[in-house]
């Protein structure tokens, strides 16, 4: 299938970039990040045990990390290096007790999101690194919502070209809208990766950097990326992009018509106006339902079920504070709930809190900051944010594709936090 084909040639050509180029470890995270385009797609080169393109890219940055004696700019942080060995120590423990595939996969693949946080210790961010980072993502998760909108409207077309059968879901079971899938990724946790887009617009805003002075490729891209979360009817990255609004609405108050430019405002606002004459008001409403206990079935088909898991995860937490192993629990849709059931409250802790510690560093330093300084901390800021609310109330560090993103941006802000501590001590 040509598909297929695609996703193996990219990653055979990312690896050679990044074994054999001489800037391969500096260039090595835009192939992870444009990986983030592939989605579910995965070869078996174990039988049973799957393997992502982002994986294979992975480790070939380590083994020319390994080969290359690369600097290594930064310590891994207490709380980064205190979830390793929680990790490592349950996988030796569940091999010798209870050994499957399940088991194999659940580890690397959560692993696997440690390893991205260990390759960006040996690379050196400076602000124009980050910025071509971020145009890197922008690229990606644009990409995936090009291919979406296209495939929701010309669903044949995607079809004959990729090889799949395109099946529309209903959010409501019936027809009152139909929610885009993201066959070409995989699934609508596509949409997941979209939101971060926004706080990277803002800071290339502010950077003037070409993208963003087109103001035709500008709205493109707002308008682009905002239906494709719409027509996802994923209510987590609607939540995100609704807390990611306000804050921005909320720290640039009277400067923000000026400095986003009235079109891009009314392009939001009538974006917004065109949510609340539809249907899928109320599962918007509904999200902010089901966050306070409150599953309203007329919206949410999926919501009593996974406050079910919740539930479950809860009770062997209580019975089991310190963890019943990998592969125990299934999917618990909340990175939170999943890590203290699988392997204790305390990797748990640790996840939820660094994060948050993190997020405040961070907007300290957007407060006292140079102006110049300033949009780069507050772009941090909106994706740890994202990074928070999706470790709560997501099943990601499961998915390499969903897990991947968030650890890059956790660990770039890091790096970034570090570079300003360093300029400060000397």
């Amino acid at each position: 299938m040509i598909i297929d084909l695609l996703v193996i040639g990219f990653t055979l050509f990312g690896v050679k970039e990044i074994l054999f180029k001489h800037n391969g470890i500096e260039i090595s995270l835009h192939w992870v990040i444009m990986a983030f385009v592939i989605g579910y797609r995965t070869f078996e080169l174990v039988p049973r045990i799957p393997f992502h393109p982002i994986e294979i890219l992975v480790y070939a940055i380590i083994i020319r990390i390994i080969i290359s004696g690369a600097i290594k700019y930064r310590k891994i942080p207490v709380a980064v290096t205190a979830i390793s060995i929680f990790y490592v120590s349950f996988f030796i423990i569940d091999m010798l007790t209870r050994y499957n595939p399940i088991l194999v996969n659940e580890f690397k693949n959560a692993f696997l999101l440690i390893l991205v946080y260990f390759i960006t210790q040996h690379i050196h961010f400076h602000k124009d690194y980050i910025i071509r980072l971020f145009k890197t993502y922008l690229f990606a998760a644009s990409t995936i919502s090009i291919l979406g909108i296209i495939e929701y409207l010309f669903p044949s077309f995607m079809s004959s070209l990729f090889g799949f059968e395109i099946e529309v879901a209903s959010i409501y079971g019936g027809s009152i809208f139909s929610r885009l899938a993201f066959l070409f990724w995989g699934s609508h946790l596509a949409a997941n990766l979209v939101p971060p887009i926004f706080p990277i617009l803002l800071l290339l805003k502010a950077e003037k950097d070409s993208i963003t002075n087109n103001k035709y490729y500008l709205t493109f891209l707002v308008i682009t990326n905002l239906i494709a979360i719409y027509l996802s009817g994923n209510r987590i990255s609607w939540l995100v992009l609704t807390t990611l609004l306000l804050i921005t609405i909320i720290q640039y108050r009277g400067s923000l018509i000026p400095y986003m430019k009235t079109y891009t405002l009314i392009v939001t606002m009538v974006f917004v106006a065109y949510i609340y004459s539809q249907p899928v008001e109320g599962r918007y409403i509904s999200t902010f339902k089901a966050l306070m206990g409150n599953i309203d079935a007329r919206y949410d088909s999926s919501g009593r079920a996974r406050m079910g898991r919740a539930e479950i995860a809860i009770e062997s937490i209580i019975k089991h504070p310190f963890g019943t192993g990998w592969s125990s629990q299934g999917w618990v849709h909340s990175d939170i709930l999943q890590i203290a059931a699988t392997i204790g409250i305390i990797p748990s802790f640790l996840l939820f809190i660094a994060p948050i510690l993190l997020l405040l560093r961070s907007f300290s330093l957007y407060l006292t900051s140079s102006p110049d300084q300033q949009t780069i901390y507050f772009c941090l800021c909106g994706l740890l944010i994202y990074v928070i609310i999706s470790f709560c109330f997501n099943g990601n560090i499961l998915l390499v594709q969903c897990g991947a993103p968030l650890f890059l941006f956790w660990a770039i802000a890091d790096a970034y936090f570090s570079r300003h501590k360093q300029v400060e001590s000397s």
